[in-house]
């Protein structure tokens, strides 16, 4: 017999889960704005000098010092965020994510997933 989730946000058509991921990814979204992200970005940064004109910048990963494209590095959280599927979880995810750039690194996308694999097997 298939478990039913009880749906109590939302005008009762969100479970306590959907309901928390929607906060999250909301406030991820604006964290894409966040200033801090770009000084750090900035400070990783230096001029391209290849042959691909539209390119203006590359960017050092904190972890394995290759030079990467925009496209190819995230800005990680050296400290996680952590979960966030409470309201008493709240406080600390947001101070997390809205950190100072001491808490910020770029690193390009294949050392990001490795850190957030071992991460989520942490767990």
């Amino acid at each position: 017999m298939p478990r039913t989730v009880d749906k109590t946000r939302a005008g009762d058509t969100w479970s306590e889960s959907r309901y928390f991921s929607f906060i999250r990814s909301a406030l991820r979204r604006s964290f894409m704005k966040y200033p801090v992200k770009y000084q750090v970005k900035n400070a990783a940064s230096r001029p391209y000098v290849g042959s691909d004109k539209r390119r203006k910048k590359e960017y050092q990963c904190a972890v394995c010092d290759s030079w990467c494209a925009d496209k190819d590095v995230a800005v990680d959280h050296i400290v996680p965020c952590g979960s966030l599927k409470t309201f008493e979880d709240l406080p600390k995810f947001v101070a997390t994510l809205f950190c100072e750039k001491e808490n910020l690194q770029i690193v390009c996308k294949t050392c990001h997933q490795i850190k957030t694999n071992e991460e989520r097997a942490n767990r």
